[in-house]
C-alpha cells in the first residue's frame, strides 16, 4: 500500500497489517494506552502511558485550559471522515480552534506543543493527530519556511494530506476496516504508519539497512 506524508513525502508499505499487528503487540503501548481508549478509558493520565512525561502540576493545568476554555468546541465531536467533509472555511475555524488550543498548552512549564498534541490525542483520538518532534522535523525538511509555533500550518497540512493523496485515505480506511478488533482509530493506525516510515528511514540514513517491509 502506498502512503504520502503530508502531500509530499510517499513511501510504500508491503504489509501494513502485520506491521501495524506487530507494534502492537510487541509494544506496551498497545497495552496500557491504545487498548485502554478502545473500552472508552480516556483520562488526563493516560498520556503518561504513550511516552509523554508531564509533571501532574503541568498536566492538571492542561485540564484547566481545556475543561474550561475548549471541551464544548464542536470539533471534538468529530473524526476524521467527518472533519475531511467540511467544507474548507469551516475546516480552517475548526483548524484554527486547534491552532490556539495548542498554542496554550505549548505555554505550559514543561508541556511544548508535542506533548500538547499526545494530550489531546488521548482525548479525541478520532480527530487530534500525535505530531511529535519527528515529525515536526520532517515537516520542517519539507517546508523550509515554517517555523515552530505556527501549529496552524502543520495541522491544516496534516488534515490536507487525506484529501490531496486520495490514495493515502483510501488505503487507510481500508485499513481501518480490516483492523477494526485492534480498536484503532484512522488518525492513530495513521501515525503508527509514519512513526514507522521516519524509523525506517532513520535507521536505513544510519546503517544502510535495506528493509523489505517499507520503501520509498
Amino acid at each position: 500500500m502506498r502512503f504520502c506524508l503530508f502531500s509530499k513525502r510517499f513511501f510504500e508499505v508491503e504489509d501494513p497489517i502485520a506491521l501495524i499487528e506487530a507494534y502492537c503487540f510487541q509494544s506496551n503501548f498497545y497495552e496500557s494506552y491504545d487498548f485502554p481508549l478502545m473500552k472508552g478509558q480516556r483520562s488526563f493520565g493516560a498520556v503518561g502511558f504513550i511516552g509523554a512525561r508531564i509533571k501532574k502540576s503541568a498536566l492538571d493545568k492542561c485540564k484547566e485550559i481545556i475543561i474550561n476554555l475548549y471541551k464544548d468546541n464542536p470539533i471534538f465531536s468529530l473524526n476524521l471522515c467527518s472533519f475531511l467533509k467540511l467544507k474548507d472555511e469551516e475546516k480552517s475555524d475548526y483548524v484554527r480552534t486547534l491552532d490556539k488550543l495548542a498554542s496554550d498548552l505549548d505555554k505550559v512549564n514543561g508541556v511544548g506543543f508535542s506533548k500538547a498534541t499526545k494530550i489531546l490525542h488521548t482525548l479525541y483520538p478520532e480527530i487530534i493527530p500525535i505530531i511529535d518532534n519527528a515529525l515536526q522535523k520532517e515537516y520542517q525538511k519539507l517546508n523550509p519556511l515554517w517555523k515552530q509555533g505556527n501549529w496552524n500550518q502543520i495541522f491544516m497540512d496534516y488534515y490536507d494530506n487525506f484529501l490531496v493523496s486520495k490514495d493515502t485515505y483510501k488505503n487507510l480506511c481500508d485499513l481501518h476496516s480490516k483492523l477494526s478488533l485492534l480498536g484503532l482509530t484512522k488518525v492513530r493506525i495513521f501515525d503508527i504508519l509514519w512513526w514507522s516510515y521516519l524509523k525506517a528511514k532513520k535507521l536505513n540514513q544510519q546503517k544502510n539497512i535495506e528493509w523489505s517491509t517499507i520503501k520509498w
